[in-house]
């Protein structure tokens, strides 16, 4: 995937009431920084933010006047009550040094074991932290679950990524198929034509 334009403002008013403004007019501020070198204030557009982030893109060209500079989005603050971004830290990077970062999990295709024997897909994790060089950062980690059968399960040691180091634990594990239980074994069964099995009421006299 290509890097992720993105224009930023540079921001010299740090008062609150310019930040207050700054959202306001559909801008939130930001932070750049190279290594050792002295953070960047910057004021970037959220909405352009926003659909770099859905465009599930790893890497950012972020403008500063006339000068464009390869990047990660390193973190994100959301207000505790809105949950809307209100600050985004971006990092610079060389495409040939070696960083961590989070890579999404995409599952494809319909486990045997849901399909034919009525069982559950479960994902328990949706990103792999991994590291490498920046060149090499793939889009997205894509597993195909079709094989799964119930009591089946991928890990994280099933997963192999060329010229990339996976560091969440090896034992974790990613999907699995297990058998539907209670409420969703009963909606099954109606749907499949079966009646619920009523329980008699006892009675008084």
């Amino acid at each position: 995937m290509a890097d992720y334009n993105l224009k930023s403002e540079l921001r010299t008013n740090m008062s609150k009431g310019a930040t207050k403004l700054l959202r306001k007019e559909g801008q939130i501020p930001a932070v750049y920084y190279f290594h050792r070198g002295k953070p960047v204030a910057l004021s970037v557009d959220l909405k352009a933010l926003k659909a770099g982030i859905h465009s599930g893109a790893n890497m950012y060209e972020i403008q500063m006047g006339s000068k464009k500079h390869k990047c990660i989005l390193r973190d994100l603050q959301y207000n505790p009550v809105t949950e809307e971004i209100i600050h985004a830290d971006f990092m610079g990077i060389t495409m040939k040094e070696e960083i961590h970062i989070n890579v999404p999990i995409h599952l494809e295709g319909i486990a045997i074991g849901v399909k034919d024997f009525g069982g559950v897909l479960t994902q328990q994790i949706w990103e792999l932290n991994v590291k490498c060089k920046a060149g090499d950062i793939p889009d997205v980690v894509t597993i195909d679950v079709s094989g799964l059968n119930i009591g089946d399960s991928i890990s994280v040691a099933d997963v192999s990524i060329e010229n990339v180091e996976i560091l969440t634990p090896a034992t974790s594990s990613i999907v699995s198929v297990v058998k539907a239980t209670g409420a969703k074994a009963e909606e099954e069964a109606v749907e499949e034509g079966e009646e619920p099995e009523e329980i008699e009421e006892e009675t008084t006299e």
